[in-house]
């Protein structure tokens, strides 16, 4: 970088860059930053003159591909913009606005994400909240990267660096179909299913949780099919293809087309999932801290008992 490059640079064109890096796309990122394409486009051009190197890959047709420069610059550009942002909140402690990166664990998402948005809508209205829905791996990679400031997630497969909040811990559970002969039980253990096919929800990371439930204990379940979605595996139990292991129970114990399962209590001792928020650090931003209360609250709320799936 050249020694005068630093005074050519800009917030704005930091933000086109960031935007454009995300989406892959000038087009797409003019169109979220309500702007003309040709603005994020000369507004990066100026940008690697002024830094004199490439930050993206052009690809006709196939859109933007990062330089190992461009890589470098969007990790820092990310904490810039974080920390200019927190310096304008420093100054303004009673207005909350804004932007905020975060993520939620796929399968906690639809569980938490609804009501955690709405309140927020209602409380901060002009703190814009953009949320990945994201695995383990993606979840590690973003907070370690600066993409995002704060997850909603597991405590399973996180990076030992990362700091982590327990806020909930969910046991285990078996589910089967209502009409299955185990339906008439409410708990179990793992060496009586052993022998019955099990549904998978194979994600990286959870499924060899599910799997180490039962190799834990010297035995070896049958596998009879792998999906990597939450409702297809209960669909798939709900129309008496196996059996599966989950933590997250929804309101209500029927599937999308109609069926119900039934749940039953692992009697075994095996660890529940954490439900943590994970953070680079335990020190986050104004905003961060606003979606972290939120987390909490949504997390640690009691369910209505008319609503606990049994």
């Amino acid at each position: 970088m050249r020694p005068s490059a630093a005074r050519d640079l800009s917030l704005t064109q930091l933000s086109y860059f960031i935007a454009a890096a995300e989406h892959g796309s000038m087009t797409l990122a003019a169109a979220s930053l309500y702007v003309a394409q040709s603005a994020v486009s000369t507004s990066i051009g100026n940008l690697e003159d002024s830094l004199g190197t490439r930050l993206f890959v052009r690809r006709r047709a196939k859109g933007l591909l990062l330089t190992a420069s461009g890589s470098e610059l969007l990790v820092r550009a990310r904490s810039i913009l974080n920390s200019v942002e927190d310096a304008v909140d420093a100054l303004r402690p009673e207005s909350i606005s804004g932007n905020l990166e975060a993520a939620c664990y796929s399968t906690l998402a639809p569980f938490y994400l609804p009501e955690i948005l709405e309140s927020t809508a209602k409380e901060y209205p002009d703190l814009q909240l953009r949320i990945r829905d994201l695995g383990a791996d993606g979840i590690n990679e973003a907070i370690l990267n600066h993409a995002i400031e704060v997850a909603l997630t597991y405590n399973i497969g996180l990076d030992p660096s990362l700091h982590v909040e327990t806020l909930a811990t969910v046991p285990l559970y078996a589910a089967v179909a209502a009409s299955h002969p185990l339906a008439s039980r409410s708990e179990i253990s793992l060496a009586e299913l052993v022998d019955e096919p099990m549904v998978l929800l194979d994600m990286p990371i959870s499924r060899d949780y599910f799997l180490n439930a039962f190799l834990e204990l010297g035995l070896t379940p049958v596998v009879g099919h792998r999906f990597a979605s939450f409702e297809s595996v209960r669909a798939m139990v709900a129309r008496n293809h196996g059996f599966t292991l989950l933590h997250q129970k929804p309101a209500l114990d029927y599937t999308y087309d109609g069926r119900m399962i039934h749940t039953l209590r692992v009697t075994d001792t095996v660890p529940g999932l954490d439900i943590v928020l994970a953070s680079a650090d335990a020190a986050v931003g104004k905003r961060a801290r606003v979606f972290a209360d939120q987390c909490r609250r949504a997390v640690q709320a009691p369910v209505p008992p008319a609503t606990v799936a049994v």
